[in-house]
C-alpha cells in the first residue's frame, strides 16, 4: 500500500510554494490527497475509497497489470523519440488503422490532448486556408496558446480576455441549464440554427469557417 511522504497540510504548503497558482487543484477548500489508485477507484492517505469519475486517461482502469507490465518492459529496453526507426511505431499504426476506415491510414502520434488538438487545428488551417472556428460556450480544448484562444472556459477567466475575431462561440446544447431547455418544442433544431446563423454571419463578413470544435 502506498504511503504519504508528507502530511496533507505539508503537501498543501509545498504545493502553494512550488507549483504555479494557475495549476488549479480540485476541491480547493479541502483538497483530496490521492496516494494510490486501482481499477476504477482512487484512495486517499486515510485509505478512503473514491469512485474515479474525473480522470480521462485511465481508459482500462488505474494500475492495469498488463499496461504496467508493457510500460515497464519497454522502458527497460528503449525510451526515445519517433525520429528513429522502430518496429513498434509502425506496428501500432498498422493495428490502429485496421479499426478505422481505409482512407484514415496515416497516423500522427502525440503526447497529450493539447498536442492533438493543436495539430488538428494546424492541419485544418493548412488544408482549407481558412481561420475561423466555431466553439461551444464553456468548452475547454487544452493549455497551449492556440487552444486557449478557442476555449471559452479558459479565455473568459483571463484578466483582460482577448477574444479573437476568428473565434465564434455557440451556445452549448444543454437542455437542463442551456438556452433551449426541455420545455422547448425542438431544442436540437434551435441549437443547430444558432450555429447556422453564426456561419452565415461569418460568411457575410467574408470569413470561412474551417471547423467546429467540441
Amino acid at each position: 500500500m502506498a504511503s504519504e511522504v508528507f502530511t496533507k497540510q505539508k503537501t498543501i504548503y509545498l504545493r502553494k510554494k512550488h507549483i504555479g497558482p494557475s495549476c488549479k487543484v480540485f476541491f480547493s477548500h479541502d483538497p483530496i490527497k490521492i496516494v494510490r489508485a486501482k481499477g476504477q477507484y482512487m484512495y486517499n492517505e486515510k485509505n478512503e475509497q473514491y469512485l474515479d469519475c474525473i480522470n480521462n486517461v485511465a481508459h482500462v482502469g488505474h494500475s492495469h497489470p498488463e499496461v504496467v507490465s508493457a510500460g515497464a518492459k519497454q522502458m527497460e529496453l528503449l525510451n526515445t523519440n519517433s525520429r528513429f526507426l522502430h518496429d513498434n511505431l509502425v506496428q501500432y499504426a498498422q493495428r490502429l488503422q485496421t479499426t478505422l476506415p481505409e482512407k484514415l491510414s496515416v497516423c500522427y502520434f502525440v503526447n497529450s490532448g493539447s498536442e492533438a488538438n493543436d495539430l488538428a487545428l494546424r492541419l485544418a488551417w493548412q488544408y482549407t486556408g481558412h481561420k475561423d472556428i466555431i466553439t461551444l460556450e464553456n468548452a475547454y480544448h487544452g493549455h497551449v496558446s492556440s487552444l486557449i484562444n478557442i476555449s471559452p472556459y479558459k479565455f473568459h477567466q483571463l484578466a483582460q480576455p482577448e477574444h479573437s475575431q476568428h473565434v465564434h462561440v455557440a451556445p452549448s446544447p444543454d437542455i437542463y441549464r442551456g438556452k433551449y431547455r426541455e420545455d422547448h418544442p425542438d431544442p436540437a433544431t434551435a441549437y443547430a440554427d444558432d450555429v447556422k446563423d453564426i456561419i452565415e454571419k461569418a460568411h457575410a463578413k467574408g470569413c470561412k469557417v474551417v471547423q467546429r470544435s467540441h
